[in-house]
């Protein structure tokens, strides 16, 4: 670009609402700028000022596994007692419990799941007592009944071991 050039776009230029001097030209590409500039503001703020979907200090209390409850004329159903604590939004401790009659058939299970929306991944300490392992859950929670709940999950259990691979419908109540 020449000199000449240059100095006729400055003698070409306008005032702006603002006061200072912009050419014609730039105009559509400065406003599309500004309008975008908001436009990623607007969205940053409104998606940062959600409602958490498991607010801090609710908790949860449920029991068993909805896939055993076909057995239960059959060979009965194992009740699992879990209690569950938002510590933080989106982000829930639990403690899970499940008896078989001895000492050493008692299995405790403490884990962690995070939120995002109605979906969760979570990391579990599985039997810390008796046979320490680690266990991956994935699942989705749905209301239902004001307080209700239904958990559907995938779990890999036994990641210290041999992985196994299981699905499960936990339910119960929030408060």
């Amino acid at each position: 670009m020449s000199i000449e050039m240059f100095m006729s776009e400055i003698i070409y230029c306008e005032k702006n609402t603002f006061g200072f001097r912009t050419l014609p030209h730039l105009k559509p590409l400065v406003m599309k700028k500004f309008v975008l500039s908001l436009l990623a503001v607007a969205t940053a703020t409104f998606s940062f000022a959600q409602d958490a979907s498991q607010p801090q200090g609710s908790w949860y209390l449920g029991t068993g596994d909805a896939t055993t409850l076909l057995n239960v004329f059959s060979s009965g159903v194992a009740i699992a007692p879990t209690v569950g604590y938002a510590v933080a939004d989106n982000i829930v401790v639990t403690a899970d419990a499940g008896f078989g009659g001895s000492f050493d058939a008692l299995n405790l299970s403490l884990g962690g799941q995070y939120f995002m929306g109605d979906y969760y991944v979570g990391l579990d300490l599985v039997d810390p007592i008796n046979n320490l392992d680690l266990g991956l859950n994935a699942g989705r929670y749905i209301d239902f009944k004001d307080v209700l709940y239904v958990a559907p999950q995938f779990n890999v259990d036994m990641l210290l071991n041999d992985p196994n691979l299981s699905f499960s419908i936990g339910f119960g109540a929030r408060f």
